[in-house]
């Protein structure tokens, strides 16, 4: 019967491994297969109850890339919803992931996902033609970026957040509020020691001009200098959003060590994210007489290695603690019968997993351009190198996302 129970837990922590092991290969598909193709290969999972946050991140993720905005918007809900009820710590998975696992706990995801869903919410309903929707998607991004604020640290601070909640008050007409949103994305842009897109370095000096607020505003002409002052008559406005690649996804680091006195093995394993050259490309935005290049908002990628780097020293507290509970158990079990012993000291090793589940099908990063113009037609060169035409009309406000994956436009237009 011992023995039986030992076989049982084994094949179960395995389909715990198997499960997250197609869930990576499906995010690496998408850099050859369309998100369409993926999608159809993710439905077709079973995961377990614990893993339902993370498959309706992806799942949702897929949805928005494919343009079913009323699909992304369902099953994002049902993903922030599962989140939420998580952030609650459940007891029982707790001692499972103690004494067993840390695939035993549920997926409750991580700081950068739970503010990234507010933002992908937020585009499908602007795309959507719901602009009140998108409206309370960014206020509830404030509000989980706040809750997750620490001093000192930029946990889940997200710039690209900031930035939507300034396109989406300025296509509302809240200047005020755009300025201080825009504000904020520059604050995190330069504590992170990134460069200042040329498009958020425009909103600044366009809404401190537009407002009237006149010190801002000259601080700002003189931090950008080659920047023109902004005309009092605002021609056609697009804002270009591009999401460019697939963010990485964990592997695992595994010691496998025998005991002091060579009775038992021990297993240590850690989740880690490989090293990476990241091959950084942007779109194009081509008009008659000027071109605009999309720049980097957020390298989502080094967000998720910071999420994984903070959480580091309490999974690799929890990991060495099961290792030597797991040690006193087998010491024991073998003084009263070897065989059983032997069986369970496999058994230990064999369930000694790292937990590898991340929001994998995230962008790797997140750009964005800004032009205005009196044409009507702009011309978008993506990476895919097949170039779209979008007709504006005149007077126009304008929202535009491409992404790296697809052909795909989406387009936002109000007058």
């Amino acid at each position: 019967m011992q023995k039986i129970l030992l076989i049982v837990v084994i094949v179960l922590l395995s389909g715990c491994t198997a499960y997250q092991r197609d869930s990576n290969r499906l995010a690496t598909a998408l850099n050859t297969q369309s998100p369409e193709r993926v999608l159809a290969q993710l439905q077709d999972a079973e995961p377990k109850a614990r893993d339902n946050a993370q498959f309706h991140l992806n799942k949702g993720l897929l949805a928005f890339l494919t343009g079913d905005f009323d699909s992304a918007i369902t099953t994002l809900s049902l993903a922030k919803k599962e989140m939420s009820v998580l952030e609650a710590t459940s007891i029982s998975e707790n001692v499972g992931a103690g004494t067993l696992s840390e695939t035993l706990r549920s997926y409750s995801g991580y700081p950068t996902d739970r503010v990234m869903v507010h933002n992908i919410l937020a585009l499908s309903y602007l795309f959507k033609n719901e602009l009140e929707g998108a409206r309370v998607e960014i206020l509830q991004a404030d509000i989980a970026m706040k809750k997750l604020a620490e001093k000192d640290s930029l946990n889940g601070q997200l710039a690209s957040a900031h930035l939507i909640a300034g396109i989406v008050y300025e296509l509302l007409n809240e200047q005020s509020n755009a300025l201080i949103s825009y504000r904020f994305a520059q604050d995190i842009i330069t504590q992170r020691v990134m460069p200042l897109p040329l498009g958020l370095k425009q909103a600044l000096l366009r809404m401190s001009f537009k407002l009237g607020a006149e010190q801002q505003f000259v601080n700002y002409q003189k931090r950008f200098p080659d920047l023109p002052k902004p005309s009092q008559k605002t021609d056609n406005q697009v804002f270009v959003l591009y999401f460019d690649g697939v963010v990485s996804h964990k592997v695992e680091r595994t010691v496998v060590l025998p005991s002091q006195n060579f009775a038992q093995l021990i297993r240590i394993s850690m989740p880690d994210y490989p090293r990476v050259e990241q091959r950084i490309r942007g779109a194009q935005l081509r008009l008659s007489k000027q071109q605009v290049r999309t720049e980097i908002v957020e390298n989502v990628d080094d967000l998720v290695r910071e999420d994984l780097e903070r959480e580091t020293p309490s999974i690799l507290l929890l990991t060495t603690t099961r290792a030597l509970a797991k040690y006193e158990l087998v010491r024991r079990v073998t003084q009263k019968d070897n065989l059983v012993g032997l069986l369970l000291n496999l058994a230990t090793v064999a369930t000694e997993n790292a937990d590898l589940r991340s929001w994998n099908m995230l962008p790797g990063n997140i750009q964005f351009g800004y032009l205005e113009t009196t044409e009507n037609e702009i011309q978008i060169n993506g990476f895919n190198d097949r170039p779209e035409k979008i007709n504006i009309l005149k007077g126009s406000k304008n929202m535009i996302l491409i992404n790296s994956l697809s052909d795909h436009v989406f387009h936002y237009q109000q007058l």
